[in-house]
């Protein structure tokens, strides 16, 4: 499949079956399966002989990950913006996983927690490289954040592998580190005067 045409169908099944699948028609079921034959009726418009094996191709190639097959059916592995149950039993993390996020709402985190904002669960990495790496699709400053799962866990955290992340619908701040934080924002001077003309 052409790169840029795979890349744009990707984008759109994550579009569909994440979070707007009433724009496109279609239905999910309480898992968020939706058959891959009412995919294809609906956006074949958008792509020209759009064929089924396209969309199994993606499901079964380096998008593996975001998606998955059940039959004639598909879904989104993690990233859904309204609830679904995704049916998974909760897991049992590494000591430490990470979280990285904009410096706006590093207090926010500090005082408050991890809570999911748009997103039905908080996702999270499995290292500190990779948490950052994610955060800087929105700031060259991340702040990252360290969660101690294992203590989470003992005090009633669950946490779902959805490998490459980890899902969890909230932490408590006592469970979490600030490891690295964003740097100060530039000093602000005052106005440099502007400089008379010269006489004539």
């Amino acid at each position: 499949m052409d790169p840029i045409r795979r890349e744009r169908l990707s984008k759109l099944l994550s579009l569909i079956l994440r979070h707007k699948p009433e724009r496109f028609s279609i239905t999910l079921d309480e898992r968020g399966y939706a058959s891959i034959d009412e995919i294809v009726e609906a956006i074949q418009e958008k792509f020209d002989q759009l064929a089924k094996d396209e969309i199994l191709e993606i499901a079964d190639g380096a998008e593996k990950r975001r998606f998955e097959v059940e039959e004639d059916r598909i879904r989104a592995r993690y990233g859904h913006s309204f609830p679904i149950d995704l049916g998974l039993p909760p897991a049992d993390p590494p000591e430490f996983l990470y979280y990285a996020t904009v410096p706006a709402r590093a207090s926010v985190i500090t005082n408050g927690g991890l809570t999911p904002s748009d997103r039905q669960y908080v996702h999270l990495s499995l290292s500190e490289e990779i948490a950052a790496q994610v955060a800087r699709n929105q700031t060259d400053t991340p702040v990252v954040f360290r969660i101690n799962a294992r203590q989470a866990t003992e005090a009633g955290v669950n946490f779902y592998d959805r490998s490459p992340v980890i899902l969890t619908t909230g932490v408590p701040s006592e469970f979490i580190d600030v490891l690295q934080e964003a740097p100060p924002p530039p000093a602000l001077f005052g106005r440099r005067k502007r400089k008379a003309p010269p006489r004539r």
